[in-house]
């Protein structure tokens, strides 16, 4: 009996093992966003370095993809209407109070919040192995 609740749980250990952790950035596709800020806030980024958050979500895609880490997450985008924020209580209690958009979950957890570098996620996903 222990033999056999001891094989259901390295069973559940395997299935989860190979399920993608999720990364959901929550924004406004349209929103243009800097693409990372470092040192100023965003009203000092010069004219066109500005970009839809969309297209942010995709180039980190690719990025993600394209790496050593491509196998263990799975990206996606949630537009931040009032049903797409309720999933997930702690992104509404917190853009309730601030739009602070985009707001990027891992593993359903808020990790970062209010701007957004590909190359930066990537950089501080690495880190954490």
């Amino acid at each position: 009996m222990i033999f056999v609740g001891f094989l259901r749980i390295v069973a559940n250990l395997r299935t989860s093992m190979n399920e993608k952790i999720k990364i959901e950035v929550y924004g406004k596709a349209d929103d243009e966003i800097c693409s990372g800020c470092e040192g100023h806030d965003c009203g000092g980024c010069a004219p066109g370095t500005k970009r839809r958050t969309s297209e942010l979500v995709h180039e980190f895609s690719v990025l993600l993809a394209e790496s050593e880490l491509g196998g263990r997450y799975a990206v996606a985008f949630v537009e931040s209407t009032p049903e797409n924020i309720a999933r997930n209580p702690d992104v509404e209690r917190l853009l309730s109070m601030a739009s602070l958009e985009p707001v990027i979950c891992i593993g359903g957890r808020i990790a970062y919040l209010g701007g957004f570098s590909p190359d930066g996620l990537l950089l501080e996903l690495r880190k954490k192995q």
